[in-house]
């Protein structure tokens, strides 16, 4: 029965991951949803924006942690992690004990690329319709959550 249940959980991932579907994602980011600091009546011009997240270097601060939190919901990362317990892939809370500030970018890396081998040998998938920014946004809420 345990088998039974690891092998479809392992499916259900891999389906709500996206597999081998052909269509083109649209890419998730803060300007365009209004959940997470993007302006649903805002006119669509040539005029550069400022952006929507923090620059690279800011610390994780309360509003980052609330944009990374929200762009998580927004995406498929629940599928695999929650914040303190292990699922498929690490709690987040052991993610910020292992990784410092530092590490953001790295960390930002293997969220678009995916990868396998470092909390053992369930790869993760990549996730490219993320940005750079809004990936390095997620990863700066899973390192807040370190106590």
């Amino acid at each position: 029965m345990k088998k039974v249940f690891v092998a479809l959980t392992v499916i259900a991932a891999c389906y709500a991951c996206g597999g081998s579907n052909t269509e083109q994602k649209k890419p998730i980011s803060n300007s365009e949803n209004p959940q997470i600091g993007g302006e649903t009546n805002a006119p669509d011009s040539s005029a550069a924006a400022a952006p929507a997240t923090a620059p690279a270097t800011a610390p994780a601060t309360a509003a980052n942690a609330s944009n990374g939190k929200a762009l998580i919901e927004a995406a498929d990362c629940r599928t695999c992690h929650h914040d303190s317990d292990k699922l498929i892939g690490p709690a987040y809370a052991d993610v910020a004990k292992k990784y410092t500030e530092a590490d953001v970018k790295h960390l930002a890396d293997k969220v678009l690329k995916g990868g396998t081998g470092v909390w053992g040998q369930i790869p993760m998938t990549p996730h490219p319709t993320v940005s750079e920014a809004d990936a390095e946004t997620m990863v700066r809420y899973i390192l807040s959550l370190k106590k």
